[in-house]
């Protein structure tokens, strides 16, 4: 009987070497992006109290009724039920309140990354833990603060260089609009309730707004004719919206408006939007997702706040930037690498690897009783550019072999040359 081989869990995968400078760019590109727009990073646990995503994503979303990942130890005899995050905004609603944060000069601007976790049926760019940047800004209830997060989100796209991407946007009301709307909403869908799929079925009486975001083709079909609730906006929410538009149109942000779009949480109020790839012409690739949530500080007992975010999906964007054919800047791996022969040698390379390593040189060396030419190998299968040597004969002279592992050509130069002129010929590299 053969070994068990083991594999990675249902829905999870691993990020190898050759994909990781894709994510060292995005995380480089969105902190830079965020940090200079006046946002701070907050880290944030990868689990709560349950209950935050109960009341605050809807007891009877998908995510909270299907999707979440219980946590229960085998001595836990604490009555608090706790949850792996499906989603990072409660926890900063969360950290918000419990840090008073209310009490700091607002707007209070945050953003956080890292893994998400939704038991749902794994599909290409959808899996059981994934990775986001999360942006939230609180405190704020102009449209500008509307507009701040999507040009931020729309900048860090920009910047990695996708192409080809449109915001769709929406304005969902508040409560002083929306109830007028959904009982529209309600008396239209009455008579189309038997063309509905099961899970419709069930929205029409517990959430209504959800029916315009079904996806399966019947539902899409009566939902075309649905009344719209950019129709029935308040005086206030159709002034916030349009004010939104006008600030993207100014910045020449590109967008449409999707009167179907609600999102798949019951936080959001008001501006609610996605950032699609429209490479694909025949997939709507959303990268990016948020809106609004002026009641959800207020629900998780903290003041009313008004409140508006957005997630990237670092692995639908890391898709993206491959299919457009973006490639990360070249990591910088092993640049050096030092061969010695002798005792003497021995003890001069280690004076010659601090002096490379104090020079931000990625220096490697370790001490080989080999010949040079087995040490020249080893040092090319793992990518060193230059080998610097040192025999007998060069710790005597206090000089160094300098070899380019490319061209296999080398020279010699002073020990106390070395480091400028590596440096130097590095920088070239670059150019």
């Amino acid at each position: 009987m053969g070994k068990q081989v083991y594999q990675t869990a249902r829905g999870t995968k691993d990020i190898l070497p050759a994909e990781q400078p894709y994510w060292a760019q995005i995380k480089q590109v969105a902190e830079k992006t965020l940090l200079g727009l006046g946002f701070g990073r907050i880290t944030l646990p990868h689990f709560e109290d349950a209950d935050i995503y109960t009341k605050g994503i809807g007891a009877d979303t998908d995510i909270v009724s299907k999707e979440m990942f219980y946590l229960k130890s085998h001595t836990d005899s604490d009555s608090v039920k706790l949850a792996l995050r499906p989603e990072g905004t409660a926890g900063a609603v969360r950290s918000y309140i419990q840090n008073g944060m209310s009490s700091l000069s607002q707007p209070v601007r945050l953003y956080y990354t890292g893994a998400m976790f939704r038991h749902e049926r794994p599909q290409k760019g959808r899996f059981r833990e994934f990775y986001q940047v999360g942006v939230e800004i609180f405190g704020d209830d102009s449209a500008k603060a509307d507009y701040l997060v999507i040009m931020s989100a729309w900048e860090i796209l920009n910047r990695l260089g996708l192409k080809n991407l449109i915001v769709y946007a929406n304005s969902i009301g508040c409560p002083k609009c929306r109830p007028k709307y959904i009982a529209k909403l309600k008396k239209y869908y009455k008579s189309h309730l038997d063309n509905l799929c099961t899970d419709c079925q069930n929205r029409y009486e517990v959430n209504p707004l959800r029916l315009l975001d079904c996806k399966e083709d019947s539902c899409q079909k009566v939902a075309k004719g649905a009344p719209t609730m950019l129709d029935n906006l308040c005086t206030d929410c159709k002034t916030h919206f349009q004010q939104t538009l006008e600030y993207l149109d100014y910045f020449n942000i590109r967008y449409d408006l999707d009167p179907t779009l609600v999102r798949g949480l019951d936080y959001y109020t008001r501006t609610v939007f996605e950032i699609v790839d429209k490479s694909d012409k025949g997939r709507k690739n959303t990268i990016v997702g948020g809106g609004r949530y002026d009641g959800l500080v207020e629900l998780l007992g903290g003041h009313s706040t008004p409140a508006v975010g957005y997630s990237i999906g670092l692995e639908r964007l890391v898709g993206a930037m491959k299919e457009q054919g973006i490639k990360p800047p070249k990591t910088r791996g092993v640049e050096v690498c030092i061969l010695q022969l002798g005792d003497k040698a021995r003890e001069i390379s280690k004076k010659i690897y601090d002096t490379l390593a104090k020079s931000d040189i990625n220096v490697y060396f370790v001490p080989s009783n080999d010949g040079i030419r087995p040490q020249i190998k080893s040092a090319a299968k793992i990518g060193a550019t230059y080998a610097v040597i040192i025999g007998q004969k060069e710790a005597l002279n206090d000089e160094i072999i300098l070899r380019d592992l490319t061209s296999s050509s080398q020279e010699v130069f002073s020990s106390k040359d070395i480091a400028e002129e590596i440096k130097n010929r590095l920088i070239k590299c670059e150019c």
